[in-house]
């Protein structure tokens, strides 16, 4: 019996390869929705956690959000450019800043929630309310 190779076969059921699938696309919903309002996606997370967390240096949040040192610098950078957060002193060390959002960034950061409110929606409609709860919860879990 002659077997047909399929790389789509392995792939489907693959945990990663649905994990990834399902993050691209909502990358690009997010991208689009985003881009409306004048936010890039790399500068979003750091809104969305300065306007709950204000006022920590940059390592902070990079570590909170698990973004690279690197990243999380240009992130920044691109959210001083657009005028939404400001570096300050910190009063506790020489050596380190403080991020804040600026009033402009505060507003723009309260625009946020309904974009992800409605993007996660569009992915989560198949399911009912029961199984959404059951997904979330369990992809809590799994990040810890």
């Amino acid at each position: 019996m002659t077997q047909i190779h399929d790389p789509n076969r392995k792939r489907q059921p693959s945990f990663g390869f649905l994990v990834q699938l399902l993050a691209r696309r909502l990358d690009r919903d997010m991208k689009q929705r985003l881009s409306e309002i004048g936010v890039d996606l790399k500068a979003f997370a750091n809104l969305m956690l300065l306007s709950q967390k204000d006022g920590i240096t940059q390592r902070e949040l990079g570590r909170l959000l698990e973004f690279p040192e690197y990243f999380t610098s240009r992130a920044v950078d691109v959210l001083v450019e657009q005028g939404f957060a400001e570096r300050r002193p910190d009063p506790s060390s020489r050596r380190s800043v403080l991020i804040y959002l600026t009033p402009k960034g505060r507003k723009k950061a309260q625009e946020l929630p309904a974009i992800v409110d409605e993007v996660n929606a569009k992915y989560l409609k198949p399911l009912d309310a029961k199984n959404r709860k059951l997904l979330i919860g369990l992809l809590q879990q799994l990040t810890g």
